[in-house]
């Protein structure tokens, strides 16, 4: 599916107060499973018509000291990430400052000479032939592989070093392949034209433009950030260990944000404060790029990827989204334009599948919205 110019004059009537709780009450039953005074868990909202209809925290942000999950719960979101790292490039390329279109290696010289051009848009998009995390050029000295999490540890700058010495794994733009090297180098590219950190250019024209204090790209896992949640693992005894990265590459992954605060990125997209304001600049991070083939033992098919977002179709409606998954953390932002209805869930415990339950979820609030 692909469409262009997605921005929609909306009328749809909110729902009716006794909607709003049953919604509620069948979105608590899909978290039922979840002890929430012992376990981690999840938050869950459902945004409608510019607020939230649903709300609500699963389980423990803290297991040390029982801190229950809440709007203002502060969660790692993984590739939900990338989004905002598109943003960040759109924005550059609206102002003129960047070509979507140069080689990299004009932003990015003392990277390795692909032998082809590899362009910036192809790169947003994953056609640019970049591989992924177990590329050969990121194993260890003695050729074992570099486990990414908590495992193993290199800096920014090592991680940096390796990932420039990364050949392609396909032709750029023959191909659909997801690649987070291209994004944690897009975050570089951001610095390179403009001077700043891929967090400090955020915090500037992005999450501080939209009041979104408390939501940043971590690149100094090692500071403390106020109200985050912890990510947990079950062992094989029943017992929960912390599950958390020592590793501060942003670009790929790194947002921390909140419940609170995601509206406003969410309601960006139908009143844009980003760049030089207006429908320009969303329809540019909306619109898919008609090379996203990917081939699969199925056949060919088009995975419609736009700015850090997937253009889709789930419960008959149109949808933009992505998840996330990164160490105990897994994420879901799923938006349909249409119904002016979006689907957010966060979770911190392997146990629990953000996309899966933010599919359920999406499922109950859709037949919400259309039973009204």
């Amino acid at each position: 599916m692909q469409r262009t110019g997605i921005l929609l004059t909306l009328v749809c009537l909110p729902l009716t107060t006794l909607a709003d709780d049953r919604l509620s009450t069948s979105i608590d039953a899909v978290f039922a499973g979840i002890d929430s005074q012992h376990e981690p868990g999840c938050v869950a909202g459902v945004i409608h018509n510019g607020q939230y209809i649903h709300k609500k925290g699963y389980g423990l942000a803290n297991l040390e000291y029982g801190i229950p999950i809440s709007g203002e719960t502060v969660f790692r979101t993984g590739s939900v990430s990338k989004q905002f790292t598109a943003m960040a490039i759109a924005i550059l390329a609206e102002r003129g400052e960047l070509d979507l279109d140069a080689d990299v290696h004009a932003y990015l010289p003392d990277l390795m000479d692909y032998g082809q051009k590899v362009t910036i848009r192809q790169m947003v998009h994953h056609i640019a032939g970049m591989g992924d995390y177990d590329h050969e050029a990121l194993r260890k000295s003695d050729g074992s592989e570099f486990r990414f999490g908590n495992e193993d540890y290199s800096t920014i700058e090592e991680f940096y070093a390796k990932v420039a010495q990364a050949d392609l794994v396909h032709a750029p733009g023959s191909q659909y392949e997801y690649s987070n090297l291209a994004y944690f180098l897009l975050a570089h590219v951001v610095e390179s034209v403009s001077g700043r950190s891929l967090r400090d250019f955020a915090n500037a024209e992005i999450f501080g433009r939209l009041g979104m204090s408390h939501s940043f790209f971590n690149d100094n896992v090692n500071q403390p950030v106020a109200n985050r949640a912890d990510g947990y693992r079950r062992m094989d005894d029943g017992s929960w260990e912390i599950f958390m990265t020592n590793l501060d590459y942003v670009g790929d992954g790194g947002v921390f944000t909140n419940l609170d605060e995601f509206i406003k990125w969410d309601q960006n997209f139908y009143d844009n404060k980003l760049g030089k304001g207006g429908d320009a600049l969303i329809r540019t991070v909306t619109t898919p790029h008609p090379d996203t083939i990917a081939y699969t033992d199925e056949g060919p098919r088009n995975v419609n990827y736009a700015f850090g977002l997937r253009v889709d179709e789930a419960n008959g409606e149109f949808m933009l989204g992505h998840a996330g998954g990164w160490v105990a953390f897994s994420t879901i932002y799923n938006r349909y334009p249409e119904l002016n209805l979006s689907i957010v869930v966060f979770c911190n415990s392997t146990d629990q599948s953000a996309s899966e339950l933010g599919r359920q979820v999406g499922e109950l609030a859709v037949a919400a919205i259309r039973a009204q």
